[in-house]
């Protein structure tokens, strides 16, 4: 296990140092003619030295250094990088399970739509009963998938947090390091959420799905840059075009479909409301919805029975029956 983490420190390391290295290599070297500028002045330079270049070797073996002197550094590494795992797994299926399953409900809702519009089911009173049964279904989808998202941000700041810890080991400034990893964790996130809903929904919406996909992409474009700047910049963008397209766009549409372009798509309803009543509100109704078809299974399977055994009665002699 030493062995390992000690190869996870070092690939990561390896990784972080190289952007160093580099910007340390293309630092322009001092000139004699700087040397004798200085000279000339009042002596406040005279004892300047070079800035030494960081060195990737010296600084891996710091750290190995470091970590055989104290063993629970590993540790608590390891630690950090299990509790990161773990949540981003129990985010991961929470999210695939909320969102697979608007993607289902969609695609029934599409096929009924699809029907009635080409005149082989009419719209009665069933279908609303059933859209309405589908809406207190998936009432609690926006909680879970921005929950989702939530968590994801948290495991990827828990993975990202041990490289703190080994930036102030080999000897690299680490004051800005959680910051950093508090908004690349709260990027990431996003993009990881964005590359997912691209894939699971590609099957029923594919115009709003390569939406999400320009999102992530650009996203993860931008990310290993670690400008601030230009990652607000395309928060605000991301955030304003997802708006335009998945909320104005259908409501512009929403009292005259028949003029809705083919491109215009939404992903169903992913309003989260502040106020923690709607929260247990929208829960409440999916739990009652999803009672009530579980009881109407129920009580289907036990007419079924009891019209099985009636049967069975009426065709057996023995049990009173005339066949």
């Amino acid at each position: 296990v030493e062995r390992t983490m000690k190869t996870l420190l070092l690939l990561g390391l390896l990784a972080l140092v190289g952007t160093a290295s580099a910007q340390n290599a293309t630092e322009p070297a001092p000139t004699d003619a700087g040397n004798s500028t200085a000279n000339e002045g009042d002596g406040m330079f005279e004892d300047m030295e070079a800035a030494e270049p960081f060195n990737p070797r010296e600084a891996i073996s710091n750290l190995v250094e470091y970590q055989n002197e104290h063993p629970d550094f590993a540790a608590g590494i390891a630690t950090w990088i299990t509790v990161g795992t773990i949540i981003f797994l129990l985010a991961f299926i929470l999210f695939l399970y909320s969102e697979i399953k608007a993607v289902l409900v969609a695609r029934d809702q599409d096929f009924r739509k699809k029907l009635i519009e080409d005149g082989y089911m009419s719209n009665g009173a069933n279908f609303s009963e059933l859209f309405e049964k589908e809406a207190a279904t998936m009432a609690p989808r926006p909680y879970i998938s921005v929950g989702a998202m939530l968590l994801m941000f948290i495991a990827l700041a828990c993975l990202l947090y041990p490289l703190c810890d080994v930036l102030t080991v080999i000897g690299l400034p680490s004051a800005p390091c959680l910051l950093i990893i508090t908004f690349g964790a709260f990027f990431a996130a996003i993009c990881q959420a964005t590359f997912w809903m691209f894939i699971i929904w590609s099957c029923t919406r594919t115009y709003a799905a390569l939406v999400f996909l320009l999102i992530s992409l650009t996203g993860q474009i931008l990310l290993p840059t670690g400008n601030p700047i230009l990652m607000l910049v395309w928060l605000a963008i991301a955030f304003g075009g997802g708006y335009a397209y998945f909320y104005y766009l259908p409501d512009v549409y929403k009292d005259k479909p028949e003029e809705k372009p083919m491109w215009v798509q939404d992903v169903g309803d992913f309003t989260v409301s502040t106020d923690y009543n709607e929260w247990g509100s929208a829960f409440n109704k999916a739990y009652e919805a999803e009672t009530a078809a579980l009881k109407k299974q129920a009580e289907l399977a036990q007419q079924q029975i009891v019209e099985g055994q009636k049967r069975l009665t009426e065709n057996t002699p023995l049990m009173g029956g005339t066949k």
